[in-house]
């Protein structure tokens, strides 16, 4: 057992005060303001954006909202080397066996997963700088940059809601600051469009990028809007059967959009620029959370990109291995693959003894991630795009095509030469299953695309009566029922 597994959060040091209500979520707002002297100046403003992020950052790398992404009905195995009880539970869907694992919870803290709560905490603070830096005297800001302060509002605000909705489905929503009435959960594709809307209003008030490089990727920019209403337009074409080409051709368009107004800002780096690409910062970044192990940050993220679990370390195997199955439906066999030569070892089809190498350059002390989490990048947009244009039929086939190959090109593998509509679509879903793997897609390419019912592509599927009642979501706390009878918790898991 390594002695470093214990995880330090580290938080901001300058907090600010915003008053809280909202008493039937329990929201006092984490950002703390400093009496009247508060919202007076730009440097007030941008002490209360950068705590923001800090502590959205704090959230979900010390819940491991990344890590269970990629483990839950994950296409891996044990190797014995080391007995952890999760890596049995996650592949099942044993989310209350998990919540007991009272050992492991130590260190991965997923029993913190069914606490909305810290989210909203957030969302209230997103609300107030949204509401307060439009107050600002005009000789601290200029109007564009009260713009640009309640865009970055907007985008947190709406990027909490895109994980409470990937954990739990439907939740409650508001906008307002200082939000106190009683409210009970609302329908989750509802949630997404009144989300989307709000993002396309505010998408062109951030900046392409940033001059200074330490905000590059860490700020929001007009990708990360982009991305974020790509990524809900996708959720919601899984799940809203009827409106479905509604949703993909949304995600063509902002694509297009995207890439017209684009002029080099983002770019796909070369795989020889890899180790950049996941140190962070980089022009394929949207966003992104970082941390810097020399400095004592260790919010937990080793183990969110899996270097503690599929890295060798000191032990002669690494904790975990890809399975074969699903490895040669990646890579199939004989065909040359960039990545294959960068990100595994030798021993990749072993089932064994492989190790899994896309993040080891970034292995800081011990198990520390030093480096960038990414949230989104570029080639994650591409493949969305691909997606929705296969999802279309044959008069989009070869923009989709056209978009896969772009990934390929750069991973130098063959280009695609499928035959039937179908071969696209698993080509794409295969293609992001790749390139993404670590990153916190796996798990919700399943739900979405509702691959995660069929033994093809996932190594435990869940049934449909089981997917219809909730078995993808996350269980909810009790306690969002103290003082709400409007609220009603995830069934499936009660």
């Amino acid at each position: 057992m390594k002695k470093h597994f214990v995880l330090a959060a580290v938080m901001m040091t300058t907090l600010f005060a915003a008053p809280g209500c909202k008493k039937f979520l329990d929201t006092e707002s984490p950002v703390r303001e400093s009496g009247a002297s508060f919202w007076k100046t730009r440097t007030d403003v941008e002490k209360f954006a950068n705590n923001l992020y800090g502590e959205l950052a704090d959230i979900l790398l010390n819940n491991s909202y990344f890590l269970q992404a990629e483990f839950r009905l994950g296409i891996y195995r044990q190797t014995g080397v080391y007995s952890r009880d999760y890596f049995q539970m996650f592949p099942v869907n044993d989310i209350k066996g998990i919540m007991k694992s009272t050992y492991w919870n130590q260190f991965f803290h997923f029993d913190r997963l069914p606490d909305w709560n810290p989210y909203f905490k957030i969302i209230q603070s997103a609300a107030i700088l949204i509401d307060r830096s439009a107050t600002m005297p005009d000789n601290e800001l200029t109007a564009q940059e009260k713009k640009q302060y309640a865009a970055e509002g907007v985008f947190v605000r709406n990027l909490c809601y895109f994980i409470m909705v990937r954990l739990y489905g439907d939740v409650p929503y508001y906008t307002q600051p200082y939000f106190a009435g009683t409210i009970g959960r609302t329908n989750f594709i509802q949630v997404f469009n009144k989300c989307i809307a709000e993002l396309d209003q505010y998408k062109n008030d951030l900046p392409w990028s940033y001059v200074d490089p330490k905000k590059r990727a860490v700020r929001p920019t007009v990708g990360s809007m982009y991305a974020l209403m790509m990524h809900m337009n996708m959720w919601n074409a899984g799940f809203d059967d009827l409106n479905k080409d509604k949703y993909y051709n949304n995600a063509i368009q902002l694509f297009n959009d995207l890439d017209s107004r684009n002029n080099g800002t983002y770019r796909l780096l070369s795989t020889a620029e890899f180790k950049r690409l996941f140190r962070g910062g980089s022009e394929e970044g949207l966003f992104e959370f970082t941390q810097n192990v020399n400095y004592g940050e260790l919010r937990g993220l080793g183990y969110q990109y899996l270097n503690d679990n599929v890295v060798r370390g000191g032990y002669s195997k690494p904790y975990l291995y890809l399975m074969r199955k699903f490895l040669e439906k990646m890579y199939p066999s004989g065909e040359s693959d960039k990545r294959k030569e960068l990100w595994f070892d030798a021993n990749m089809m072993s089932e064994g003894n492989g190790e899994y190498l896309k993040f080891a350059a970034n292995r800081g002390s011990g198990s520390g991630y030093d480096g960038g989490l990414i949230v989104f990048r570029y080639a994650d947009l591409i493949l969305l795009a691909a997606e929705a244009n296969a999802e279309m039929g044959q008069d989009k086939n070869a923009e989709a095509i056209r978009l896969l190959n772009i990934i390929r090109t750069r991973a130098e593998a063959p280009r695609y030469s499928g035959v039937t509509q179908k071969d696209l679509q698993d080509a794409i879903y295969w293609e992001r299953a790749k390139e993404l793997f670590g990153e916190g897609h796996y798990f919700y390419d399943l739900v979405r695309t509702k691959r995660v019912l069929n033994s093809e592509y996932c190594a435990n599927p869940i049934s449909q009566s089981a997917f219809q009642r909730g078995a993808w979501t996350w269980p909810i706390t009790e306690e969002a029922l103290k003082n709400n009878p409007l609220m009603r918790l995830n069934e499936y898991w009660r």
